[in-house]
């Protein structure tokens, strides 16, 4: 019966705080609430200070470069099509699944989803090799961020899902290198 007592007050001064938050009619309600609370908030808080991996900032931010990675990518094939076309769906695809283990690594770091940016538009045409070029760059910068975030994280399975990320991203960079080269040879 306490309990249940215990409840309808928690769930009356919730709404107390909705309409009138500078008045507090169950101050042992707020006090045990902020009691539980606590202990929670300085384990994470220590949790994050001991860890020096990825801010959730960093990670939010390499989801939107995988994702417009992904959109590139895309609107070359659609321009160049056949073989070459073929491969950067496949690094397209590539880039998207980063961008949805990112998102996943955001939420086990932060317990909230993230939501990536809605871009519209196209993405900016550079030439065949100009483009190759550059996500060739992009591909081993991300890789060697990866690693180092990984070698930052005190999770095991997060810094062997970072460092899968980094090696992906080093395949990326060969299969760039051997298009590059189709196209030039």
């Amino acid at each position: 019966m306490e309990q249940r007592e215990e409840m309808d007050l928690r769930r009356c001064d919730a709404v107390w705080q909705r309409v009138s938050p500078d008045l507090n009619p169950y101050p042992e309600v707020r006090a045990a609430a902020l009691a539980q609370e606590a202990p929670c908030a300085a384990a994470e808080t220590e949790r994050r200070a001991e860890q020096s991996g990825p801010t959730p900032e960093e990670i939010s931010a390499a989801v939107e470069e995988a994702l417009s990675a992904r959109r590139a990518y895309l609107a070359h094939a659609r321009c160049v099509g056949g073989t070459t076309g073929r491969a950067l769906v496949q690094l397209a695809a590539d880039s998207a699944r980063h961008a949805c283990r990112l998102r996943s690594l955001y939420f086990l770091l932060t317990g909230e989803c993230y939501q990536p940016f809605s871009v519209c538009g196209q993405a900016e045409i550079l030439s065949l090799c100009q483009f190759l070029r550059l996500r060739y760059r992009m591909a081993i910068e991300t890789a060697e961020r990866f690693d180092g975030w990984a070698d930052g994280m005190t999770d095991a399975c997060m810094a062997s899902s970072l460092r899968a990320m980094a090696d992906d991203k080093r395949c990326q960079a060969a299969a760039l290198i051997d298009l590059l080269e189709s196209r030039l040879g």
